[in-house]
């Protein structure tokens, strides 16, 4: 916490006389905040390590926040450039790699402006770390050392999803960005930038990352990872069969060196199928044609994969659909698996059909995945949503009681919400927990093995732009809470997402405050007149439990209401927030 919101928050102290000894929760905000101007966690375990990326994009109509600190390669810029020496305040001293704030900001932008195209450096959406109150530690993914060995290149976008106590760490990773030196058929030498997969899950311990493919790898494959349990299995799913040899006779093209008659002019000389570029281009090339449009290349199936207490994979599964296609249904269908608890048993999406009037539609259904069996949780839509919503369910999380949560999309007077939902596989019964109004869109992420469910909700009724906060809800109790109602009155924090809880009941959540901006380096901004630029901010912080702590009576005047216990609107939550199962804007190679 900054000098400047403790006093603040000293201050009110002061002023304000707390009407108990202390709220159930206190905040602690995780040391993140100097990593990216953004920060959202994913998973905290029962030793209370936690998963965070930092940098995803805040709202929609914003440029993208990436870490700070990005190392620049100069062998990919050309500081003899007309550009480079009419922007740049000293391009000498740039040219060493001793950049001033300016000149540095000129280059991220320029290299930003260049994203996806193979002649540049490439810079990741999204960074992972792995975090304690105390300190972190960054999470590669297949990212790499930069050429000079001191520092990574954070160049590949990575996200962790999930941790066990065991303290294996699991995410999704775009493959390395390699540096291919080429020279023309014209004698021009140049340097590609490329890699060989585009989306890879993986499982990290310790200094060691080991890749989780799909099983089918052309083109590299795509596969995620999202959950692990305790007995180290992971859940995710990926690419299991290609439907036709597309992809694979272009990989063959871009390795043959056969000339070919690109326009039947004998006057022009015969060149390979690839043009006049390395082999290696034309196959990253054809990665991100995979990447950019997987399910119009191949399956997508729920995996797990069992790891042994190394981290290297044993077998993996594959998962099932809700329903068998015909022989000749050349659709590529999907199913995911988000979660799994203990027992094995893992839960998540799949594929599923609606038929109305004759008419038979492929609809989104939340599944449990128990051994061989795939079981919908919601077999008998609305058929007012099921006419509307590619999504009629999804479920995100089971404990080890087989507790299942998840959403289900309803029709609350006329208008699709989502719904959070507590399913109880023994009993076979459902539970529709009241949130904060009748018309609000909620989710839950995550539950513990105590019955205590988190995710978030929509606190005010205007059509766009609705505010959302953090809730916890005991299934035992059946007690639903927003966030705000846990931590202290005079909290700068406003809850937005509570999005894991260990069986300490201690929460991971994301938090919006106002604190001080900061450059691309880092480096704090001030205004003209020295003073510290204040900005909203959202970052990962922990929730702790406070022993004998009490819901505290936050009851203010309206006139007086504290914005800073506001919400946030849930547009950005929605688009990017929502667990991560977003990825990020594909590089189009050229």
């Amino acid at each position: 916490m900054t000098k400047t919101r403790l006093a603040a928050a000293l201050s009110i102290a002061l002023l304000v006389a707390p009407v108990s000894q202390a709220a159930k929760y206190r905040v602690v905000e995780l040391p993140v905040v100097g990593k990216g101007q953004s920060s959202f966690p994913t998973a905290i375990n029962e030793e209370g390590n936690i998963t965070v990326n930092v940098g995803v994009p805040v709202s929609q109509s914003t440029p993208l926040s990436t870490p700070y600190n990005i190392p620049i390669d100069l062998d990919l810029l050309d500081f003899e450039s007309d550009t480079l020496v009419n922007l740049l305040t000293d391009i000498e001293s740039a040219r060493n790699g001793d950049f001033n704030s300016v000149d540095y900001e000129i280059l991220l932008s320029l290299i930003r402006a260049a994203d996806g195209q193979q002649s540049a450096q490439q810079i990741a959406d999204t960074i992972s770390f792995l975090a304690s109150e105390n300190e972190t530690t960054y999470m590669p993914g297949f990212d790499q050392l930069t050429d000079q060995g001191d520092v990574f290149a954070i160049a590949s976008t990575t996200i962790v999803r999930d941790i066990n106590d065991s303290g294996f760490t699991i995410g999704t990773s775009e493959g390395f960005y390699n540096k291919v030196d080429y020279t023309f058929e014209s004698g021009d030498d140049v340097t590609f930038v490329v890699h060989e997969f585009g989306k890879r899950g993986f499982v990290s311990l310790d200094n060691t990352v080991v890749d989780l493919p799909a099983p089918a790898t052309i083109a590299g494959g795509f596969s995620e990872a999202h959950g692990i349990n305790n007995s180290n299995q992971v859940v995710g799913f990926g690419s299991t069969l290609f439907q036709s040899d597309t992809l694979e006779t272009r990989i063959a093209s871009c390795e043959s060196e056969e000339l070919i008659d690109h326009d039947d002019d004998p006057a022009t000389e015969d060149q390979r199928y690839r043009g006049d570029v390395p082999v290696e281009s034309c196959i990253s090339t054809t990665v991100d044609t995979l990447t950019n449009s997987v399910t119009s290349f191949t399956q997508l199936r729920g995996l797990i994969w069992q790891l042994d207490d190394q981290g290297n994979v044993l077998n993996t599964k594959e998962l099932g659909l809700l329903f068998e296609p015909e022989a000749d249904d050349e659709t590529n269908y999907s199913s995911q698996a988000l979660g799994i608890n203990d027992n094995g048993i893992a839960v998540g999406v799949s594929n599923g059909q609606y038929s109305e009037n004759g008419v038979t539609v492929a609809r989104n259904f939340g599944v449990i995945f128990d051994e061989d069996e795939v079981i919908n949780l919601t077999p008998d839509p609305d058929s007012t949503v099921a006419r509307t919503s590619n999504i009629i369910s999804t479920a995100t999380d089971i404990n080890n009681d087989n507790l299942v949560v998840g959403y289900q999309v309803k029709s609350v007077n006329g208008t699709n919400r989502t719904k959070f939902f507590v399913y109880d596989m023994n009993l076979s019964e459902f539970t529709f927990p009241e949130d904060f109004f009748l018309g609000s869109a909620s989710v839950a992420l995550d539950i513990n093995n105590n019955g205590l469910v988190v995710g978030y909700g929509e606190v005010d009724a205007p059509l766009t732009g609705r505010r959302t906060e953090g809730f916890m809800y005991d299934s035992n109790a059946d007690e639903f809470y927003g966030i705000r109602d846990l931590i202290s009155c005079d909290s700068t924090y406003t809850i937005v997402q509570a999005n894991s809880i260990n069986d300490k009941n201690e929460i991971v959540a994301t938090a919006l405050f106002q604190g001080a901006a900061r450059d691309s380096s880092g480096e704090i901004r001030l205004d003209s007149a020295g003073s510290e630029i204040i900005v909203d901010l959202v970052s990962a912080v922990k929730l702790v439990p406070v022993v004998g702590g009490e819901v505290e009576n936050c009851e203010t005047p309206e006139d007086e209401v504290n914005r800073d216990r506001q919400g946030a609107s849930v547009s950005w939550m929605l688009a990017f927030g929502f667990i991560f199962l977003g990825w990020r804007r594909f590089k189009n190679k050229s």
